[in-house]
């Protein structure tokens, strides 16, 4: 977001490697972390979904192979 983009640029006006600046840091790394995995448990329950739905639909299609023949 802007607002943290501002407190990044903010830190680096003060000394490298201040406590403050670095638990500033993993604090950002913290959320960023929290949102990926977040974004991950959606793609993987997604995924599984889709893995549910393709092994149903070839199913029925060895179904219909086997009574069309």
């Amino acid at each position: 977001s802007l607002t943290e983009a501002k407190d990044l640029i903010d830190m680096y006006d003060s000394p490298r490697d201040t406590g403050p600046q670095l638990r500033k840091f993993l604090t950002v790394l913290a959320e960023h972390k929290r949102q990926i995995e977040e974004q991950m448990a959606d793609l993987q329950a997604n995924l599984d979904e889709l893995k549910a739905h393709e092994k149903e639909a070839k199913a029925l299609l060895a179904k219909l192979s086997r009574e069309t023949a």
